[in-house]
C-alpha cells in the first residue's frame, strides 16, 4: 500500500510516522547518481514533526578522509532519497553496505541486495523491505563537527500490506540501533 502524503491529514501522517520510524531504526537510505544506486545505512535517524512530515538523518563525513560520504553528495545533487527500514532478514545485507567503498562501486552490485523501483521520481527500495519512506530533501543544518543533519520531508509511504493488520494497523519489527555490540552479536548468529 501507498500512502500520498499530499492527500493525508496530519492526524493520519502522525499515526504512519509514529507506527513506522520506530524504535530508533537504522535508516538504511537509497540515492542514486549517474545510474549507480547507493546504499548506506545511518543510525542518527528520527521524525520531528508530522506537519509536514519531517524527519531529520545526520550523515557523518568519511572518518579517514573527511570528505562527504556518497549519500550526502547525492541528496544534495538529486534532491530525492528512499529511506528503507530494514528488518531482521535483511541484517546481513545491511551490515555489508556499511562498508565504506569508492563511489563509482554500488553496494547493491557488490553485495548483490536486490532493489526494485515502485516510484520512477525516487531512488528503488530494497527487495523485501516492509517498509520505505519516499523523501524530498528539504536542507542541510551547518554543524561544527564531522555530522551534518539532513532535513527531509517524507512525501510518500510504502508499507507492505502483510505488515497491515485488519484494524488498519500497522505492524513493523524494524531493525533498532542500540549499540555496536547488538549488531555485532546479530551477526554472530544469522
Amino acid at each position: 500500500m501507498i500512502f500520498d502524503f499530499s492527500t493525508t491529514n496530519e492526524s493520519k501522517k502522525y499515526t504512519i510516522m509514529s507506527n513506522t520510524i520506530f524504535p530508533r531504526p537504522i535508516a538504511w537510505i537509497t540515492t542514486e547518481n549517474n545510474g549507480i544506486i547507493n546504499l548506506a545505512p545511518f543510525s542518527y535517524f528520527t521524525p520531528i514533526s508530522s506537519e509536514p512530515p519531517l524527519v531529520i538523518v545526520s550523515i557523518a563525513k568519511k572518518e579517514n578522509s573527511g570528505e562527504p560520504k556518497d549519500t550526502f553528495i547525492n541528496i544534495l545533487k538529486q534532491k530525492v532519497c528512499t529511506i528503507n527500514l530494514a528488518h531482521k532478514d535483511l541484517l546481513n545485507e545491511l551490515i555489508s553496505s556499511s562498508e565504506e567503498l569508492p563511489k563509482e562501486i554500488s553496494e547493491c552490485e557488490k553485495f548483490d541486495i536486490k532493489t526494485k523501483t515502485l516510484l520512477h521520481d525516487f531512488p528503488p527500495m530494497v527487495e523485501g523491505i516492509k517498509c520505505a519512506l519516499f523523501c524530498e530533501f528539504v536542507q542541510k543544518v551547518e554543524s561544527n563537527n564531522r555530522y551534518e543533519p539532513f532535513i527531509l520531508e517524507i512525501k510518500y509511504v510504502f508499507v507492505d500490506d502483510k505488515s497491515i493488520d485488519k484494524k488498519n494497523h500497522i505492524c513493523l519489527e524494524n531493525i533498532g540501533r542500540v549499540g555496536m555490540e547488538f549488531l555485532v552479536d546479530c551477526k554472530r548468529t544469522s
